[in-house]
């Protein structure tokens, strides 16, 4: 049920489901599975007792340091060793108009900070740290699958949206390793990496 449930949440955007409503959908599902198995999103380390400036802007700092290190080495490098460009076409809004660069900060937060982040550190990581067999490389395995399924994720990015997910997944389930208890340090480091490309791509950076 808990693979079956966790499958419906990751290919809910990739259906057509709108963007304002499979967040919706893939919480739901998550808080249902997480009732399930008689746990709380406390327990996979997302509470409001997190919320605080601190994580704001130690995971703030992060994901714009992120950001930039990305646009000048890891993007160029992926983009070299891949031989293709990031598609950018459906960022387009973002680019040509304010109103859709102050949407894109919004939902900086709401999707990629908010929602992934509960989604793939919380919920995928600790069900795979629950589940699977008990062994030294327990928490090394469950780190690399979230990373994997969050890189295969976002598949309609093309493979350098796969790979610049991946490098990025890593750093994000570095975030959560370092602060278990509190996932409010990757969400705000997610938030403030995609606010940061959104950024760079409105003005043309990218």
């Amino acid at each position: 049920m808990i693979a079956l449930g966790t499958a419906c949440v990751l290919a809910a955007p990739h259906l057509g489901v709108p963007m304002l409503l499979y967040p919706a959908l893939g919480l739901g599902l998550c808080t249902a599975m997480l009732r399930y198995r008689q746990l709380r999103w406390a327990d996979v380390g997302f509470g409001w007792r997190g919320f605080g400036v601190i994580p704001l802007i130690v995971g703030g700092a992060l994901g714009v340091a992120y950001a930039a290190v990305n646009y000048s080495v890891i993007g160029p490098a992926l983009a070299l060793a891949l031989g293709e460009r990031p598609d950018l076409s459906d960022f387009a809004f973002v680019r040509d108009h304010l109103s859709g660069y102050v949407i894109a900060l919004v939902l900086a937060w709401l999707i990629g900070g908010f929602y992934e982040e509960l989604v793939f550190r919380g919920f995928l990581y600790d069900a795979l740290l629950r589940h699977l067999p008990g062994s030294r490389w327990r928490t090394l395995l469950a780190f690399a699958l979230t990373a994997l399924v969050f890189a295969a994720y976002h598949w309609q990015l093309g493979r350098f949206g796969v790979a610049n997910a991946l490098v990025f997944a890593l750093f994000a389930g570095a975030m959560r390793c370092r602060w278990p208890a509190n996932l409010w340090y990757a969400i705000s480091f997610h938030a403030w990496a995609d606010m940061s490309a959104f950024t760079l791509m409105h003005f043309h950076y990218l």
